[in-house]
């Protein structure tokens, strides 16, 4: 009797134990956990494109300094590192041979210019005694011409004074034409002498090299000692860069191009000063696009700010967001509280009752970083569930337990 009322009792705790499974599993309805909130607010909000960058020198801010002369490196000013402003001497090269010819030259000149002295003083002089002979020979022709209509003289003197006359006249002539001739070339001589030495002290300014630009020396390829020779090929002695003068090249993916605009707000960051935010503006997008890993980017500039120059290097990376649209004192809510079911944007309304959460179906504006825009379906002030879980169906539930028994 004992047994019996066991196994009555056992069977009877069978029954409720299995009765409570399938009443859970089946009959009981699935319970919705919210475990974040967040609420419809207004506020601002804004559309950026995430992108990444490089900082590069502005083109002109890198300057190789060569030389054009060939020599000996006597003296460099300077070593990598050193700060140099526009006009600074940076190295100076063996001048000897220049600093001859220059000397050769100016003596060539002096030369030529004491010739021309001499010519113009003593060729005046020679005319002018030239002119006299020239004077008393035609009066003298003069006056045998009218003695001899009254035979007072005789033909061989007339014949004597002609012939000196004539003479006197050759003489001069040739005079004035050497004085014009001697003192063209003279003074051709002189332009020429003196262009070789203008040429020759523009060669000596080639043994001075001077910075261009202020900036700092980056590279130094000659030390003093050294010789470099210059030839089709200008020999590159230092390279200045000017710290100041950057760009930023932002690589905007061909799926967001559409969205670039020029003069649209940029902020990026390094990852040596991740706490600080840099800002700038788009100055143009390169059309020609830029392949990489067989993805087409497109280039665009950013021009960074002397200020903000000081905290960057070139070649650094860095990790941008563009401002395409901006938006204020619109409803938001956050981003996490919109879902998507069977291609509707719906939230989850959090209200009291059993259910704790209703669907609410939205319509949306744009999507920012941690907000997204409300055009319609939610109040403000609403709390939506922003992380929750949904359970599963029973009838799901029931059909992956029997596709988990399959063999």
């Amino acid at each position: 009797m004992k047994k019996k009322i066991i196994l009555i009792a056992l069977l009877i705790v069978a029954l409720i134990v299995g009765g409570t499974f399938v009443y859970k599993k089946f009959f009981k309805k699935p319970e919705i956990r919210v475990l974040e909130t967040g609420r419809v607010e207004r506020g601002d909000i804004r559309s950026v494109l995430v992108e990444t960058g490089i900082i590069k020198s502005q083109v002109g801010a890198v300057v190789k300094i060569g030389a054009r002369a060939t020599g000996r490196v006597d003296k460099m000013h300077v070593k990598v590192g050193d700060r140099v402003q526009a006009g600074q001497l940076i190295a100076r090269i063996d001048d000897r041979e220049t600093v001859k010819n220059i000397d050769q030259q100016k003596a060539a000149l002096q030369v030529a210019e004491n010739t021309l002295a001499q010519i113009k003083l003593t060729y005046p002089e020679k005319i002018r005694e030239a002119e006299a002979n020239f004077t008393y020979a035609r009066l003298a022709f003069a006056r045998e011409k009218a003695l001899i209509q009254k035979e007072y003289t005789t033909k061989d003197a007339l014949e004597k004074a002609e012939s000196q006359f004539q003479a006197a006249e050759a003489i001069l002539k040739r005079l004035k034409d050497e004085f014009a001739t001697q003192e063209k070339i003279t003074a051709a001589t002189i332009r020429e002498t003196r262009a070789q030495l203008e040429q020759q002290e523009i060669r000596l300014t080639y043994t001075r090299i001077y910075s261009p630009i202020p900036g700092i020396i980056s590279d130094v390829t000659a030390q003093e000692g050294e010789t470099i020779v210059a030839g089709l090929q200008v020999a590159n002695l230092v390279t200045v860069l000017d710290p100041t003068r950057l760009e930023m090249w932002i690589y905007i993916d061909e799926t967001d191009i559409g969205r670039a605009k020029t003069d649209q707000k940029v902020e990026y960051t390094v990852d040596t000063y991740p706490e600080r935010t840099f800002s700038g503006t788009i100055a143009k997008i390169n059309p020609q696009p830029v392949v990489k890993e067989n993805i087409v980017y497109y280039l665009s500039t950013v021009e960074v700010s002397p200020d903000e120059a000081r905290f960057l290097r070139p070649e650094m990376t860095t990790h941008v967001k563009i401002v395409t649209t901006e938006k204020t004192g619109v409803l938001t809510v956050p981003n996490a509280a919109i879902k998507f079911e069977k291609g509707r944007q719906i939230a989850y309304r959090v209200v009291k009752g059993p259910e704790k959460v209703e669907k609410a179906e939205l319509k949306l504006g744009i999507r920012g970083e941690d907000r997204t825009e409300i055009l319609s379906g939610v109040p403000e002030g609403t709390e939506l569930a922003t992380k929750l879980v949904l359970p599963t169906a029973p009838e799901v539930e029931a059909k992956k337990s029997a596709n988990g028994k399959r063999p």
